[in-house]
């Protein structure tokens, strides 16, 4: 059995910056540089991802996005952190999603040994 995740694992996960978690899933992605957002104060991106054969289009404001793709009256078309991003674009339930991001920390700070 494993232990739970403490309050601050789960913080650091949620941190984890969208394109860490994104490259460690293995997803291509792809800045739109023809994107202008709506009020250029925000410094939204939106990107364009590739994950497992299903597309994306993800309008990321700080640690918020939102799936483009997706009809406006969707639940859980966006979210806020990387585990929303990890669960919104694998389909994982939250603990295997902590799990993704925790993992893509470690992995990034072995790269940057």
């Amino acid at each position: 059995m494993t232990k739970p995740f403490s309050p601050a694992e789960i913080a650091q996960a949620r941190s984890v910056p969208f394109r860490i978690a994104l490259e460690h899933l293995g997803a291509h992605v792809k800045v739109d540089r023809d994107y202008t957002p709506l009020d250029p104060s925000r410094r939204s991106v939106r990107l364009q991802v590739g994950y497992n054969g299903r597309d994306y289009r993800l309008v990321v404001t700080g640690d918020k996005f939102v799936n483009e793709l997706l009809p406006l009256d969707t639940a859980n078309r966006g979210g806020g952190g990387a585990i929303d991003l990890v669960k919104h674009i694998t389909g994982l339930g939250f603990v295997q999603s902590v799990k993704v991001c925790l993992d893509a920390i470690e992995a990034k700070q072995k790269a940057g040994q």
